[in-house]
């Protein structure tokens, strides 16, 4: 019911929107070449909306991230207010966009701000740490969600580079190494960023092997390129093979909880094993003491703050598509 209310006020914001812009146009032919620009654009948000993984879903969910992340909000902040400075000065609201695009880069690449943020993220997945037994539990299947955890290997480069979000790969294989599943399930879309179009989960399985895991104990799941198509092939994996959906799920700490969600609304039992933290526990021993330094903005933050603030967008989504277990 909460769902479906929110999907309702979320709808009727949209429409007020549309509404406003429309009445903004006049009738003359410049405004109604903005009126069928206008059109177009909801069309491609409606595709967006239902089809995400088609070609034009991805590139306007892509250009619609950008907007609404700091760097890409700011930004359009400051180019809507250059249209409205002339040489006969600033008009209105252009200071105020301004004033406002600077506050939100320096909150945004503030440490301090960046580590609140994620820790508020990761609080979900200290609590599953504790309360899931994570590291004794047995299950029929490791699921490790590898998207983004390592770069093509190029002609260039001898080894299969890692990236910051490799902590996941090592955890799955410590895992496995301590009998908690048969099976590890690498789902890993191909790489839309390369040419070559090769499939992540391929590299992964090498990484895993050099790492201990046996081949014949690693399933590959080549056509998660988003979290819900992973789920829906992970569930089929299991079911092809007569496994119980019972599986300890491997990602990052701030996704953990639209995983598990996700993986939980496809009638599967989850074990989360969250990994790659960027936060200490707020009230354990090791507890970050601040320092002057962290009031002074870094690029890091900034990197930091956008991560978090994707995953909360995406969580989002998630819900009012409805694809999300009970527990949101």
């Amino acid at each position: 019911m909460l769902v479906i209310l929110t999907r309702i006020v979320f709808l009727i914001l949209i429409i007020c929107i549309i509404t406003s812009l429309w009445k903004s146009s006049g009738g003359d032919k410049k405004n109604l070449i903005s009126k069928l620009l206008l059109v177009f654009s909801i069309i491609l948000l409606i595709l967006a909306f239902y089809a995400p993984d088609s070609p034009v879903g991805a590139v306007v969910f892509r250009f619609l991230g950008f907007v609404f992340k700091p760097l890409g909000f700011s930004i359009v902040l400051l180019i809507y207010a250059t249209t409205l400075i002339s040489s006969g000065g600033i008009k209105a609201p252009a200071p105020t966009l301004i004033i406002t695009a600077l506050i939100v880069l320096i909150i945004s690449s503030t440490p301090v701000f960046a580590f609140w943020i994620a820790q508020q993220a990761e609080e979900d997945a200290i609590e599953a740490i504790s309360t899931s037994a994570c590291c004794e539990r047995t299950a029929d299947a490791i699921v490790l969600l590898g998207q983004g955890t390592t770069q093509p290997q190029i002609p260039d480069r001898i080894q299969i580079q890692l990236t910051d979000t490799a902590e996941r790969i090592i955890y799955a294989a410590q895992l496995y190494k301590r009998g908690l599943a048969p099976y590890v399930i690498v789902s890993a879309g191909p790489r839309i960023e390369d040419d070559s179009n090769t499939v992540e989960a391929a590299d992964i399985k090498k990484v895993l092997v050099e790492l201990g895991v046996p081949r014949r104990a690693i399933i590959l799941e080549s056509d998660g390129s988003t979290l819900r198509l992973s789920a829906i092939e992970t569930r089929e994996i299991l079911d092809e093979k007569g496994l119980e959906p019972v599986v300890i799920l491997v990602t990052s700490a701030p996704q953990i909880r639209r995983a598990s969600l996700a993986f939980a609304d496809l009638e599967m039992k989850v074990i989360p094993a969250p990994t790659d933290f960027n936060t200490l526990h707020p009230y354990g021993e090791y507890s970050r003491r601040f320092s002057l330094a962290d009031f002074v903005p870094r690029a890091e933050s900034l990197l930091l703050t956008t991560k978090v603030w994707e995953e909360y967008l995406a969580l989002f989504y998630y819900y009012l598509r409805g694809w999300l277990a009970p527990g949101f």
